[in-house]
């Protein structure tokens, strides 16, 4: 594909953030996302994109480099994960070897802090003094008397709903300091060498700190639980660290708080990713700037009375995922699975680059053409613990042997395991073993022994009852 010059690439990265079409109206109060409803107008969504790890560092390690978690050897949170993935394993670096100038800007990578610079250094045309102290964190409620962080109110909710009163503290948030500094770049870079541009939000991760006007937008009132959550949530054959709760679903009020918080956080990452778009769209790259949009991984919103990250279910494997190619600005929808590895052998093909070694990701470039892969299993990798979703089913085995089933279709939320005796089981465990051993996971060792299963079920209304 390599017609004209090279296409700059902007690659958009929010944190924690859910699919966002599957939640406009699943809780009855709208979601509002202007922003990406008018991207997605002009790009290809793939709506069941998968994170291949349910939490940050692995996630992350996996998609910049187009490798399994089983491969890069990162299963679990590792700050420090760039002592098992080299730098030069990440497709980034190859694009800087292919003369590219490779610009960092916020979470992307690993963490809201900077890179080592050894890392900054392989991967990144930037000095890495530039990248010192320039952006910073919201303010920390122990760092004040009384924990009351001056210019700042809360809105109630789990983790207290915080929120900016006044201009000079929106600018502080970590998010707007990110959109600035590409918007500032996306003005002024005048060189030859075509560009990748990172820009790493924070939203939606807790505690879903946003200017006031975000939580005004969302009469908490109006949200509800869906009525699939009344048959309550069987955690039969679901390790117990893996079943923990932090939210109390009977607390009405209190979830509704909860979910207008992270909705309005994820309305603010919107915003901010509106500002970059308009900033792109005016500038002299939009017709040669290829942009993706993802997320790390999901959140669960309260139900199973969790309110978090780092489970195999399909509310936080699910993630969106958007390609933007401006030679063909057209709407389109992908169903297909596909997952977050696919990422780096998708630029690889659309730039006619060598294909990225020992990657189990594939090209997206055929399905963005027109083919279709229905069957695919695409996994997601926690630890020793794996889940697959192929068709319309979810399958999911952990380290203890532990094994679980849901029909997508008729059961999006999974309160109910199939069990082995469902017509798909056999051919749903097959598939999936298959895709672990392909994936880096071979499943034919012993099981690991893990906490015991929850022998528990989670009613509606947030109780929790012997199974």
């Amino acid at each position: 594909m390599a017609n004209g010059p090279k296409k700059n690439i902007l690659l958009i990265s929010m944190d924690d953030a859910v699919a966002f079409w599957r939640y406009k109206s699943i809780f009855g109060g709208a979601l509002q996302t202007p922003n990406l409803d008018r991207i997605c107008a002009q790009s290809t969504s793939f709506h069941s994109a998968y994170c291949q790890a349910p939490v940050c560092s692995p996630s992350r390690a996996s998609f910049m480099s187009g490798l399994s978690p089983h491969h890069t050897g990162v299963t679990k949170a590792d700050a420090q994960y760039f002592d098992k993935v080299a730098p030069q394993k990440m497709w980034p670096t190859r694009l800087r070897e292919q003369g590219y100038y490779c610009v960092p800007g916020g979470k992307v990578m690993r963490g809201y802090g900077v890179l080592p610079k050894e890392v900054h250094d392989a991967v990144y045309s930037t000095p890495y003094s530039e990248s010192l102290g320039k952006f910073t964190l919201g303010r920390r409620k122990r760092h004040f008397a009384n924990r009351v962080i001056p210019d700042q109110v809360e809105y109630g909710g789990h983790r207290g709903g915080p929120a900016t009163t006044t201009p000079e503290s929106d600018n502080q948030l970590y998010d707007n300091q990110v959109a600035n500094s590409v918007i500032a770049f996306l003005q002024s870079y005048d060189q030859d060498a075509p560009f990748y541009r990172e820009v790493g939000l924070q939203s939606p991760h807790g505690p879903w700190t946003t200017p006031a006007r975000f939580k005004v937008m969302y009469d908490f009132k109006s949200l509800n639980q869906p009525k699939d959550w009344a048959r309550g949530f069987d955690l039969t054959q679901t390790p117990a660290d893996l079943a923990r709760e932090n939210i109390e679903n009977r607390r009405r009020r209190y979830w509704r708080q909860s979910v207008r918080n992270y909705f309005s956080a994820l309305s603010y990452a919107d915003y901010q990713i509106g500002r970059v778009w308009d900033a792109l769209k005016a500038s002299p790259h939009a017709d040669n700037t290829l942009v993706v949009i993802l997320s790390d991984h999901g959140m669960h919103l309260g139900e199973r009375n969790w309110f978090g990250k780092s489970t195999l279910w399909e509310q936080v494997a699910n993630v969106p995922l958007i390609i933007h190619d401006p030679r063909q600005p057209g709407h389109q929808v992908i169903t297909d699975p596909v997952g977050l590895i696919d990422l780096g052998p998708t630029l690889m093909a659309y730039l006619d680059l060598p294909p990225i070694a020992q990657s189990a990701g594939r090209s997206l470039l055929p399905q963005i053409r027109g083919a279709r892969v229905p069957d695919r299993a695409v996994p997601t990798f926690f630890d020793d613990h794996a889940a697959i979703r192929k068709g319309q089913y979810r399958f999911i085995r952990y380290g203890d042997g532990a094994e679980q089933l849901y029909d997508l279709t008729e059961d999006w939320w999974q309160t109910t395991n199939l069990g082995p005796e469902h017509p798909a089981y056999q051919e749903m465990r097959q598939a999936h073993a298959q895709c672990c051993l392909d994936y880096g996971l071979d499943l034919s060792a012993p099981p690991s022994p893990t906490p015991k299963a929850a022998a528990t079920a989670t009613t509606h209304d947030g109780k929790t009852t012997l199974a």
